[in-house]
């Protein structure tokens, strides 16, 4: 008995070791993936930088492409604001571009106006932002709200800015994410004969107020790059990547509303003002907000919430209390899958928005070494 002691003892540790990795959380199985994955390589690494968020930026990020969010437009066809390149820290492997964003995000009205090839507005428009285009390494157009019927004098817009602008300057365009055709403005073939690169916000496939989902599921993205690469050269392409989840959670509205009597205004007699008729009326309604993914590693290490995690879902987070909130994101390996597909068909990666990110993402990036010791023709802009 004695000498089987020893040998039960070390049954039971590996027996207890088995049980436990078993039961590693989700959370505990997505890091232990960390440490096996080799950087992936990229030629340009684009990201979004808001104006007043500079010092969210530390400068040591393998971003080699700066897009400086944003420079708005009026209806008489000119730019709101004097918008300077931003003051940022250098970086010792390669010199940084700088792009000025021209946004505007949902007034359909105001974009058919300034793209109106009969209205001086286009024109006004056109050379102010070749003017702001000589302080920047290039410029980036970042209209969302662009009628069908515009789409032709959004063609012919682009194209006099193309034109216009000094020669090694990037011209480049941000059009949202398609799996297939689609007969709108905006035209992924004739906008990237035009542009330089072709940004795709690969992102928003579910939103605020759609149902939940994954903002970027992993084959929802796949579908979008396998589309663009059939409309658009490779060498142009900028896959978006979001650096945000979202969260659902249904509140409970209690409002008290006046009651209309039938009877209202049919007598004149009495002049005693009746005091009003209220009841209480209680909807609910679904709330929704992002979430930086540098949060993303706080909501995995809580103890609340049921948790699952999957390559093209990223995790789900589902809290049981009276909210019934859900919770799509990304944590690093999941974005990482994205990187691993994109780097076997294109070279160019980009991310809404800097300063959301959690900083280990940057550890899953490393950049071609022609861009970091010998910079593309483009980057003679500004030098």
């Amino acid at each position: 008995m004695k000498r089987l002691f020893p040998l039960i003892l070390v049954f039971v540790s590996v027996f207890t070791v088995f049980q436990n990795y078993k039961y590693l959380s989700a959370a505990d199985q997505s890091e232990n993936k960390d440490e096996t994955i080799f950087p992936v390589k990229f030629r340009e690494v684009w990201g979004y930088l808001m104006r007043g968020e500079e010092k969210l930026f530390k400068g040591n990020e393998p971003v080699t492409d700066l897009c400086y969010f944003s420079c708005t437009i009026t209806p008489e066809g000119k730019l709101r604001g004097n918008v300077n390149p931003p003051v940022l820290p250098e970086n010792a492997d390669f010199k940084r571009r700088t792009h000025i964003v021209i946004a505007d995000l949902d007034n359909t009205r105001l974009m058919n106006l300034i793209l109106d090839p009969g209205r001086s507005a286009r024109d006004r428009l056109v050379a102010d932002i070749i003017e702001l285009s000589k302080n920047f390494d290039g410029v980036q157009i970042d209209f969302e709200a662009i009628s069908r019927s515009d789409g032709p004098n959004f063609q012919v817009f682009l194209k006099m800015i193309k034109d216009g602008m000094e020669p090694g300057k990037v011209f480049s365009v941000a059009l949202p994410a398609r799996r297939s055709r689609v007969d709108d403005a905006y035209d992924y073939t004739a906008i990237s004969a035009i542009a330089d690169r072709v940004f795709i916000m690969a992102y928003d496939q579910h939103w605020s107020t759609s149902r939940p989902g994954p903002v970027a599921s992993l084959s929802w993205c796949k579908a979008v790059l396998d589309y663009s690469l059939t409309v658009v050269p490779p060498e142009k392409l900028v896959m978006g990547i979001p650096l945000y989840g979202r969260s659902w959670k249904k509140e409970k509205i209690v409002k008290r509303v006046k009651v209309k009597s039938k009877y209202a205004g049919k007598s004149k007699k009495s002049k005693k003002r009746k005091k009003a008729k209220t009841k209480v009326v209680t909807r609910t309604v679904v709330r929704s907000k992002s979430i930086r993914t540098s949060k993303i590693p706080d909501l995995i290490e809580r103890k609340s919430g049921v948790k699952e995690y999957s390559a093209d879902t990223g995790y789900i987070i589902r809290y049981n209390n009276r909210s019934r909130e859900i919770i799509y994101c990304d944590d690093v390996n999941a974005t990482m899958e994205k990187f691993l597909y994109y780097s076997e068909h294109i070279d160019s990666i980009g991310f809404w928005r800097l300063g959301m990110e959690n900083r280990d993402l940057w550890k899953a990036i490393d950049l071609h070494n022609e861009i970091v010791n010998m910079p593309s023709e483009e980057t003679g802009a500004g030098e």
